[in-house]
């Protein structure tokens, strides 16, 4: 066979399994190892091909053989890689435990590497990440540098696959020449600067960079796809720190439902996030298409209830010249302690009496007096700010009161009464409600041992306090069946709360007494609100799915 026939068949058989006419690939690199035994990158081939056919025992032999051999560091990388991505799609022990015994080699200095190359460098990177070699993910992808750090899109790759495999000091250490040009600047690598300062505890460095990212990066639109209903603004609020190197759409898009509906609807509905505090926001968004509505995602009531940010946001959303759901304006009126004064009196609903007050260290036994005849033991001590419970402490007695509010600094604070209902005397539950538009849904009930209920996803743990599954399978019931679960006073007393608070798309917390009536907790736009269907709640998700649809269409502006 002369060479330039070998070619022409090699040439063949990758192109069929790249078509994943792989069977037919198979005979084709046997055909050429006939020829060429020892050929380490058709054997790489081979192996990968027998695997995705099922033969792991033949799939092993190739890969051996390719790696065994004197091949060129480039095509032990391929093979490896191939290797990885393919355990990643279909899990074998066996293939594990060899790939873990093989030694991966670092990148020839000076080879030149085409974009065939670079896309298999970050694959193989990623995948020794997750394999949970990140030192040697870390060599391989220093050893290309300097010579590919002008590939902008690698290099972005590259510091975010860095920054998992526990390397931040030296993405700052590449980076910080990249990102000096404030001329120039490059949104993905301020970003990816932004997380590796904030990780190696350069808090001012990583928030100017957050800084000059939000203005390099004041926009971002979702990709265009057949079958978008609308195209959706969104207005957003930039990051405070970056843990990753995310891209532009995670630095828009990483927040509660609007953050949702990007990553997980965006064949429904494309989305224009927009960055307010950004000064080259304005300009940005005139050269962007022009959304059918706004969605509003600077929803922290206690946040917007400062006058001068208040004014800022509403101005900024009155200007776009377009609806916006969840308007800032509405926002700010759904603190706790407003939510508490304009629920009060509706039937079958039990709101806690709520204060918020300064903690006046000086004064630390004037507040206790107030605060317990206000409010009585025990209460709830949270701040203001923080969402998913983060900081609220229970308080039982005024000398615990007292130790615990000399322990804070001085700042607002809120005051709750705690009314105890466990379920079943074992465990404590969180039901979460969605509003939109003029519907509303049971979406999730939460179940864990103490007050402060998260999201317990240890099976073990749940079995604990749910030994036998009836305060699951009774969750079950409330998000499948909510008026025959909760009852019909329960429903009309949310949908009392719908009425009243002045938002159009939001989440409500809350419990069920023994009596049936509605323990409230707290309702808001913060809130995350999962559209995407689970086991046991497709229909349920279908519903409010076509609930945001009836909403956006209907606020859309003609």
């Amino acid at each position: 066979m002369t060479d330039s026939k070998t070619e022409t068949i090699r040439k063949q058989a990758i192109a069929l399994h790249r078509a994943g006419n792989v069977a037919e690939a198979v005979v084709q690199y046997r055909a050429l190892l006939e020829q060429r035994p020892k050929d380490a990158e058709i054997l790489g081939f081979l192996g990968l091909a027998q695997f995705q056919l099922g033969r792991e025992e033949e799939a092993l032999a190739g890969w051996r053989s390719s790696l065994a051999g004197s091949a060129s560091a480039q095509v032990k990388l391929r093979t490896l890689a191939g290797a990885l991505t393919a355990l990643k799609a279909r899990p074998s022990p066996a293939v594990a435990r060899f790939l873990s015994t093989v030694a991966v080699p670092v990148w020839p200095r000076n080879a030149p590497a085409d974009l065939s190359d670079k896309h298999m460098i970050i694959t193989l990177a990623r995948g020794l990440v997750t394999a949970k070699r990140p030192d040697e993910a870390a060599a391989l992808l220093n050893s290309t540098f300097p010579g590919l750090l002008a590939d902008r899109d690698f290099t972005k790759a590259a510091m975010a696959i860095l920054i998992d495999a526990g390397h931040a000091a030296r993405v700052a250490e590449i980076l910080r020449p990249l990102t000096a040009d404030a001329a120039a600047p490059d949104g993905g690598l301020l970003i990816a600067h932004a997380a590796a300062a904030h990780l190696t505890g350069q808090g001012e460095e990583a928030a100017q960079l957050i800084r000059r990212a939000v203005e390099a990066v004041p926009v971002h639109l979702t990709d265009k796809v057949p079958g978008q209903l609308l195209l959706v603004g969104v207005i957003n609020q930039a990051p405070q720190k970056l843990e990753r190197a995310a891209s532009a759409i995670y630095l828009h898009f990483a927040r509660n439902t609007p953050g949702s509906l990007a990553f997980k609807h965006n064949d429904q509905y494309r989305f224009l996030s927009v960055f307010p505090e950004a000064s080259s926001a304005p300009r940005a968004l005139a050269a962007m298409p022009r959304p059918d509505v706004f969605l509003n995602n600077w929803v922290n009531a206690e946040r917007l209830s400062t006058p001068r940010m208040l004014d800022f946001i509403a101005g900024f959303a009155d200007s776009l010249g377009l609806p916006v759901i969840n308007h800032p304006r509405k926002a700010a009126q759904t603190t706790r302690q407003l939510n508490a004064d304009r629920l009060a009196g509706i039937e079958g609903l039990v709101v806690p009496p709520v204060i918020r007050f300064t903690n006046d260290l000086s004064r630390i036994d004037e507040g206790v007096r107030v605060i317990g005849e206000k409010i009585g033991f025990p209460l709830i001590i949270r701040g203001p700010f923080a969402q998913k419970g983060i900081g609220a402490e229970r308080i039982d007695t005024p000398a615990e009161l007292a130790r615990h509010l000399a322990g804070q600094p001085q700042m607002q604070l809120y005051a709750i009464r705690y009314v105890h209902n466990p379920v079943a005397g074992r465990a404590f539950r969180k039901i979460r409600a969605a509003v939109i538009g003029e519907e509303v849904f049971i979406t999730h009930v939460h179940f864990g041992p103490a007050w402060n209920v998260h999201h317990e996803r240890d099976s073990e743990k749940i079995a604990a306090f749910d030994p036998d599954g009836a305060i699951r399978a009774e969750a079950r019931r409330m998000t499948l069946m909510p008026e025959e679960a909760l009852g019909r006073p329960a429903m009309m007393a949310l949908h009392e709360i719908r009425r009243r608070i002045p938002l159009e798309f939001y989440g409500i917390d809350f419990d069920l007494l023994p009596d049936g009536r509605v323990l409230f907790f707290e309702a808001n736009a913060a809130m995350n609100l999962s559209l995407s269907d689970r086991p046991g709640l497709e229909k349920t998700r279908t519903a409010m799915r076509e609930a945001v649809r009836r909403l956006f269409l209907s606020r859309a502006k003609p």
